[in-house]
């Protein structure tokens, strides 16, 4: 059973505001002490008047896939020690040197193979080891013991020095057209000098690996981006299988069955016992217990979009006043991203998850991961029907220390997917969280119950069994700062912006100019103002700098697809995606200025993101290979822990012992001998080029290149102004595109001032 423990969690504040106050949930949520409930708690529960009873309204069409958990999979720490358990015996079997698990004991003591890297790399590399005893402290072992050293010497060491040696994780992309083709040259000619990842499966020329190899290797061979990783997770789905709802909650009762004849001798579990098991799953390191989550289910068919009646919906009397009462509800999620006071009502198109609902429909356990909202805007739950819904969050002004959190405990995973706490697939338990100085709050949600959470509010959950919940996104005033840190966040990890912020806070000046006697929002204006002046005078920064270059300037106009509804005819949300406008580089919104890089500037970009994605090739047995040529890659080397043991940059040389050696050099004897007699005996066979060997035998076709061709697409070359001068050399033919000339944002903001101050003096 987990050492999980609900009294030391926080219970979030739960609103039952009055029928006045629920007619406007924005200016409720946002007036003072509930606005100041939220900057505390981050999540608050709201309970409607006792007669609001909208009707569950889906059409019996309604479909949808589920996602398959396995719970324990979800953990942070977990998975990061399986990953690397899994690519470290990879590299041990290209060594041919025994197996590892997960951890070997000392002392009765498990020290965890992940741990140990971990904490090794964090003292600043083997080599900066003197002494063992802190180790030994550290993981509890007697302080003279030699046993942890050895092991580590043994079986982590080398791969130590081989990830210290390779620090870029941009891998090369396979083609599902091309997939005989090199990975890194993209040409499918000389088979013979083909060897093909004994995981993956791909493809590569031994000629095209960094440095090349002028041997087969005689044992297992691996691609880096199988012994390195990606830590990329997701969960399984099956296209090909849909569920209605009635199928759907008949499975979730015979599990529900099962579950509680393995875990409660029969007896239904209460929620706290669900919570505790649900836990200590997370924290097993290995368990087989799947379950399904049906969730972001985004149908756009009438009766399909969300629970509550709609203007479209199937057989909906429309002419029943109660029926138009809960259609036209601010609370309706439909409805609540364009209520009064919503900042969303400023953005030009209409979007699937933030402003037309997305469903979820929960079995018992299914999960949802930490997470903050797209652009930390504040999100709206409702529970349609069903078991509760467990809920777990982190206000806002603890969300930095949050991530630090998450970081330290899987610090690789973070190397490898910067954006990690944005795919919603890694759990830690609220234990770990609170253990380490930061607040935890939770709310139990029930049928008819809306969960609100805050801007910037990481939060987690799971359901006690089958349930119809859906979820919206909506702003407030108080949003603003955070929308404009979110794309300062974003930049970094290149996570793609979902609408254009600075067009948002764009189009309130303009409403607020058109409709100035009628706009009451004036402190929305201040806020307005300072940010989007802040924008322009960074990007006049920008311009200068890149008109230093001399560059050809174009103006092109953008052309808006407005948000459509025809709610007088079908009431029918029509979603309409504008033209693909992000960076290239780091995926922000271009904003009012950006580049199109010239050809010869986006053929440089693209030959250096094939450079960087070319890592140091593992030797046949890596321990085996006396020394290599300088890597290309040299920056990230010197900067490794390893970097006293590597200094000698032109003559890298790998540890080894004199027995090692001794193979090394009988191996090469071997080798040599062999392939005098035979050339081919040594290559590594493989299905996949046998298959070639043979029609090539059959065929006999004279020998051909086919080099991976793409289509390049346009907007692949359009790039922020932060971007193109992170670039050393401009081409010349790289234009500047103007959407809106400099002066015309500038002169908006003034007569937003001139206004804003016209209005206070008045």
């Amino acid at each position: 059973m987990s050492n999980f423990n609900k009294n030391l969690l926080t219970p979030c504040p739960v609103l039952q505001p009055t029928e006045e106050e629920f007619l406007d949930p924005v200016g409720y949520l946002s007036s003072k002490p509930i606005s100041e409930l939220g900057k505390i708690y981050g999540i608050v529960k709201i309970i409607p008047p006792l007669n609001w009873k909208p009707k569950f309204q889906i059409s019996s069409s309604f479909k949808f896939h589920v996602r398959q958990q396995v719970i324990s999979d979800l953990g942070i720490t977990t998975r990061s020690r399986n990953f690397f358990k899994e690519n470290l015996n990879r590299f041990l079997k290209m060594r041919r040197k025994k197996l590892v698990k997960l951890y070997f004991k000392v002392d009765g003591q498990k020290v965890y193979y992940y741990d140990l890297y971990c904490l090794i790399e964090k003292m600043g590399g083997h080599q900066a080891i003197k002494n063992w005893r802190e180790v030994n402290e550290l993981f509890k072992v007697d302080p003279k013991s030699k046993a942890i050293e050895l092991e580590y010497d043994s079986a982590i060491k080398y791969y130590a020095n081989y990830l210290n040696n390779n620090q870029n994780y941009d891998f090369p992309e396979s083609d599902s057209e091309d997939e005989d083709n090199c990975m890194v040259c993209g040409d499918n000619d000389d088979p013979e000098e083909t060897l093909l990842c004994d995981n993956c499966d791909n493809a590569y020329h031994m000629k095209c690996l960094n440095p090349p190899l002028t041997q087969v290797p005689v044992t297992n061979w691996y691609c880096d981006k199988c012994l390195i990783g990606t830590g990329e997770y997701g969960f399984e789905e099956n296209p090909e299988i849909k569920y209605n709802i009635p199928e759907f909650y008949e499975m979730c009762q015979e599990f529900d069955k099962e579950f509680s004849k393995n875990y409660n001798n029969g007896e239904r579990l209460t929620l706290d016992q669900i919570e505790k098991k649900f836990w200590s799953f997370v924290d097993i390191e290995k368990s087989d217990l799947e379950v399904k989550y049906g969730a972001d289910i985004h149908n756009l068919r009438p009766g399909e979009i969300s629970g509550f009646p709609m203007m479209n919906t199937p057989d909906l009397d429309l002419n029943d006043p109660v029926n138009q009462y809960y259609i036209n509800h601010p609370y309706n999620l439909t409805k609540l991203p364009f209520a009064k006071g919503s900042l969303l009502n400023y953005i030009n198109t209409s979007i699937s998850g933030m402003t037309v609902p997305w469903i979820y429909i929960g079995s018992l356990l299914s999960t949802f991961c930490w997470h903050v909202e797209d652009h930390y805007t504040l999100s709206a739950n409702y529970c349609h029907f069903g078991a509760t819904k467990k809920w777990y969050g982190i206000p806002s002004a603890f969300s930095d220390s949050f991530e630090n959190l998450m970081k330290k405990s899987a610090p690789d995973l973070f190397q490898k997917q910067p954006d990690l706490l944005h795919q919603l697939v890694t759990l830690m338990s609220p234990m770990k969280i609170i253990e380490n100085g930061i607040p935890c709050v939770y709310a139990d949600q029930n049928p008819n119950e809306f969960v609100i959470t805050y801007p910037k509010v990481y939060h987690a959950g799971f359901n006690c069994g089958f349930n119809f919940n859906e979820a919206v996104n909506f702003a407030m005033n108080d949003w603003l700062e955070f929308g404009d840190r979110s794309i300062s966040e974003y930049r970094p990890i290149k996570k793609e912006n979902v609408f254009n912020y600075y067009e948002l806070v764009e189009n309130i000046l303009k409403k607020f100019n058109k409709e100035t006697d009628k706009f009451e929002n004036l402190e929305l204006v201040r806020k307005s103002i300072d940010i989007l002046q802040n924008f322009i005078q960074n990007q006049n920064k920008l311009i200068s700098q890149i008109q230093q270059k001399k560059l050809s300037i174009e103006y092109r106009p953008k052309h808006y697809k407005q948000r459509q509804f025809d709610a007088e005819q079908k009431g029918e949300v029509i979603e309409v995606f504008e033209e693909e406008n992000l960076c290239s580089g780091c995926k922000t919104h271009l904003g009012f200025q950006y580049c199109i890089l010239g050809d010869e500037e986006f053929k440089a970009v693209e030959e250096k993101k094939a450079v960087n994605s070319q890592l140091l090739t593992p030797e046949p047995s890596p321990k085996e290979a006396v020394k290599k040529d300088q890597p290309p890659n040299i920056h990230a080397l010197a900067n490794s822990n390893s970097s006293n043991e590597l200094s000698q940059l032109n003559k890298i040389k790998c540890e080894m012992d004199e027995f090692d050696q001794l193979i090394s050099q009988a191996k090469k004897r071997s080798f040599e001998e062999e392939s005098k007699e035979d050339s081919t005996s040594k290559r590594r066979k493989s299905k996949r080029i046998l298959s070639l060997e043979e029609k090539q035998k059959i065929i006999a076709p004279p020998k051909m290149k086919r080099s991976r061709t793409k289509k390049i697409d346009p907007a692949s070359k359009k790039i922020c102004l932060s971007c193109v001068l992170d670039e050393k050399d401009i081409s010349s033919d790289t234009k500047l595109i103007y959407q809106n000339y400099p002066q015309e944002i500038s002169d908006l903001i003034e007569i937003s001032k001139y206004n804003l101050r016209t209005l206070e003096y008045v």
